[in-house]
């Protein structure tokens, strides 16, 4: 009750995968919805358990995380290649989402 149909929370999600270098503006995701701003955060939070931001964190770090596990990229090149747009903040967020650094994750799964 109150979510997302299934459909508008998979093209949102596609959406956000898609574009998860770019900034993805609120607007732009209830746009995708056919919602506006409020009722879609309202809505996306009850269908997903977080909020649209911190969903999109989440999956620049899962992006993230592969990428420093799967490739030589540098970790300033994995931090702008997923949508970060400096490598502390990046640090900071991969640290509070994944319980590590990512130069200790990398180093974990090398």
């Amino acid at each position: 009750h109150g979510g997302l149909p299934p459909a508008a929370l998979r093209r949102v999600c596609q959406h956000i995968d898609e574009r998860l270098a770019d900034k993805v503006s609120p607007h732009e995701l209830a746009d995708i919805a056919g919602l506006s701003v409020s009722h879609f955060a309202r809505a996306f939070k009850e269908s997903v358990g977080v909020p649209p931001h911190r969903y999109i964190l989440w999956r620049r770090v899962e992006a993230a995380a592969t990428l420093i596990r799967d490739t030589a990229q540098s970790l300033v090149e994995v931090s702008l290649a997923v949508g970060f747009s400096d490598q502390s903040h990046f640090t900071r967020v991969f640290m509070r989402l994944v319980g590590e650094t990512p130069g200790a994750f990398r180093r974990r799964h090398r």
